[in-house]
Formats: structure tokens, C-alpha cells, sequence
């Protein structure tokens, strides 16, 4: 569950972007941003579950090089140009490649603070590349001698097998049946909560703007509102709506709050600002 003070901070940087582009709402990548700290969670959760799910790979990778080489005679005899030979040995050394990366994938998490994330994407997109390959080959096996022509058909449907999980794991969202998926789906729960949350705090402070800046232009003696950088009034419009619609919570609370969300997104300086004209605002 996220903490109030990520709602705060998700809520200041909404309102900024709408302040900032009123046109552009905020869509994908400002989402992306907002969740970025719990999205290195999930992502790191989803290469947990992909190295669990991947065990046995590379011994199936191994098997297909295996039963391809004893499958050249009738490879070639169903393409005399070759031109199916180089497209299954393409395939075996990709495959092998994508098991042994399947074998390290915990091991990417600990790299750095983040850049495993586009190895991530880019084994999850393997997954897609090679079930197409693999299908796109199928037909051709049918040509093959019987015993091979089973042999392979299994190995292929193991593979496939292998990168349905993967699917899941990229898209838990969309097997949400799925028990094995509980712990990811929990977590896209959490951000997909944040973003209601934020969303809801964010429309209700806009829908009471026209008061809001009334009365921090009126505690703001000798200081024009539009002076205020975006971010500083973002943190102001908040505090001051949690203020004077939100009883029930200590306006000290939501001072103090607010002055840590203006050092934090703007320094010292505006952490001050804010302390003098928030408290004149909940003494009002």
C-alpha cells in the first residue's frame, strides 16, 4: 500500500504537470515516473518469477541442437537450397542463447540500480521473436520422417510452453486466474491504487482552485501568486485544500508535510515560504 507521503509526492508532480501543460493530463509516461520507485519492485519480482519459471530451458535448448543435427539429412532433403537449414540452425542458436540467458536473469537484478530493466524487455520481446519463429518452421517438420517429426513437434511445444509463461509475466494483467501470478498482481493492485488515489486528491484540490489561490493570495501579503514557481504552488494548493476540507487531519500534519515536499522538490528557501504562509492560512 503506498504511503501517504507517496501519494503527496505523486500529487504534487500531477498537479505540476497540469499547471505546467494543461493540455497534456498526464498520460503513460508521467505514470511511468510517478510509479517508477514501485515499478523496480514489480520488475524485480517479474525476473524472480521469470528465473523460477525458466528452470529446464536450457536442457530442452539442448535437446532441439540435438535432434537438428540428427534431422540435417531430412532438412535438406525437404529443401534442397538450404535455405530451411540456415533458418533452423538460426533458430537453435538463438534458442540456446535465450536459455542461457534465461539461466542468469537473477543475476541482472544486482548489475545496477535500474539498467537491468532493458535487458528485461528485451528477453521478454526474445520470448515473443522465437515462438513466432518456431511456428513459422512447424509446418515444415511435417515433411520429416516420422520419428523426428514427433521428436521435434514435442521439443517445440516445450519451448512454447516455456514462453507462454513469460507472456504471463510480461502481462500478468491479463491472467489475473492465474495463482502463480498473486504476488504481481498485488503489485500492479498497489500502483493501479496509487494512481485512483492521486487522481482522486488531484481533482478535488482543482475543483476548488478558484478558493484555493484566494487564500494564499491573501495569506501571501506583498507576494503575487503568480511569482510562485509551479512545483511551490502545487505544494501549496494541496496543503491548503487538506487544510480547510480535510477536519479530521491536524492541519500541523499537513504544514509540516508540505514543508518537507518543498525542500525536497525545491530547496531550504521554499521550504520556508511554505511553513509561514501555510500556518498563516490554517490560523485564518
Amino acid at each position: 500500500m503506498a504511503s501517504r507521503r507517496q501519494i503527496r509526492e505523486a500529487a504534487v508532480q500531477l498537479l505540476y504537470a497540469h499547471e505546467s501543460s494543461p493540455t497534456d493530463q498526464g498520460g503513460a509516461d508521467l505514470w511511468a515516473l510517478i510509479n517508477d520507485r514501485s515499478g523496480l519492485t514489480f520488475d524485480k519480482a517479474r525476473v524472480k518469477m521469470l528465473a523460477h519459471l525458466m528452470q529446464g530451458r536450457p536442457a530442452i535448448a539442448k535437446k532441439l541442437c540435438n535432434i537438428l543435427t540428427d534431422c540435417q539429412a531430412a532438412i535438406h532433403a525437404a529443401d534442397p537450397l538450404r535455405k530451411l537449414a540456415k533458418q533452423f540452425a538460426a533458430l537453435s542458436t538463438e534458442e540456446e542463447r535465450h536459455a542461457e540467458t534465461s539461466k542468469n536473469l537473477l543475476s541482472l537484478t544486482k548489475a545496477d540500480l535500474g539498467g537491468w530493466r532493458g535487458d528485461l524487455v528485451k528477453f521478454l520481446l526474445k520470448s515473443v521473436d522465437l515462438k513466432k519463429k518456431r511456428a513459422e518452421l512447424l509446418p515444415t517438420i511435417d515433411r520429416f520422417p516420422a520419428q523426428q517429426s514427433s521428436d521435434l513437434k514435442k521439443i517445440f511445444a516445450r519451448l512454447d510452453d516455456y514462453d507462454d509463461r513469460a507472456h504471463m509475466v510480461q502481462f500478468p494483467e491479463h491472467f489475473p486466474e492465474q495463482r502463480d501470478l498473486d504476488h504481481l498482481h498485488r503489485l500492479l493492485n498497489e500502483m493501479k491504487a496509487l494512481e485512483q488515489e492521486v487522481e482522486s486528491q488531484v481533482n478535488a484540490v482543482e475543483e476548488k482552485q478558484q478558493d484555493l489561490d484566494q487564500l494564499i493570495n491573501e495569506a501571501s501579503t506583498n507576494f503575487d501568486i503568480s511569482r510562485l514557481s509551479k512545483v511551490d504552488l502545487a505544494i501549496l494548493r494541496l496543503a491548503t485544500w487538506e487544510i480547510k476540507s480535510l477536519p479530521d487531519l491536524d492541519s500541523a500534519i499537513s504544514i509540516n508535510e508540505a514543508i518537507d515536499l518543498a525542500r525536497s522538490f525545491s530547496g531550504d528557501e521554499s521550504a520556508t515560504f511554505v511553513n509561514g504562509l501555510l500556518d498563516t492560512i490554517a490560523k485564518g
